[in-house]
């Protein structure tokens, strides 16, 4: 979904909020398809609001996936906040894949999931402050 302001009501609406003044009404649009809902000759009239807010699909592969959760964990608050999203969805993601870690004799960390799949490694800081 797509949301689109009719350019110059955007301008208007800010201008008045800024003189304490009343209301302002302002044609607003939510669409999918901006071409097929807006003629041509009409477009250069609408501003579209957010257009970098639409979802990207990354793939990564279970080890990718651990460095990034790993990665996040250690970033610092803000960037932590920021990639809250993905860190739920990487969390939902290693339940479904039913992974376990265990610690090796030497502090080693063995991490599998139930496809099989194992990856050992040395414990990141966090691992070995108390988990």
């Amino acid at each position: 979904m797509r949301l689109f302001i009719k350019a110059g009501g955007r301008d208007k609406l800010i201008s008045r909020a800024k003189d304490g003044g009343g209301f302002q009404t302002v044609e607003v649009l939510a669409t999918n398809n901006f071409e097929l809902a807006v003629a041509e000759p009409e477009r250069k009239y609408w501003v579209e609001l957010y257009p970098s807010w639409y979802t990207q699909i990354l793939k990564v592969d279970a080890f990718e996936s651990g460095c990034l959760m790993g990665l996040i964990m250690q970033a610092e608050g803000g960037a932590r906040l920021t990639l809250e999203g993905v860190w739920k969805q990487l969390v939902a993601l290693k339940k479904a894949a039913e992974v376990t870690k265990e610690i090796l004799p030497g502090g080693m960390v063995r991490i599998r999931d139930r496809d099989g799949n194992v990856i050992t490694r040395a414990p990141l800081p966090y691992e070995v402050e108390g988990n």
